[in-house]
């Protein structure tokens, strides 16, 4: 098992040296600051944080709703026990 996956990082280390074009790195990585694949890569990373902190914003607010819930409820049979 340990013989096939040195073969096949073998093989693809090999192909990326026989054919550096493959290799090479995309627009926004390599440093094309005006290519509108970098602006749509920024786009991208941007929309997916924005729905990240929108979910965790939501969880945020239903954990802070049953913690008032809990309070209130615990106030109120306080109360009548009272």
């Amino acid at each position: 098992m340990k013989c096939a996956r040195v073969l096949i990082v073998g093989l693809v280390i090999g192909a990326f040296l026989a054919l550096p074009e493959v290799a090479t790195a995309c627009p926004s990585c390599y440093g094309a600051p005006d290519s509108p694949m970098t602006a749509g890569m920024n786009m991208a990373i941007l929309s997916l944080l924005g729905v990240t902190g929108v979910v965790l914003l939501a969880i945020a607010a239903f954990i802070v709703y049953l913690w008032r819930r809990a309070a209130m409820l615990n106030r109120r049979f306080s109360n009548m026990l009272n």
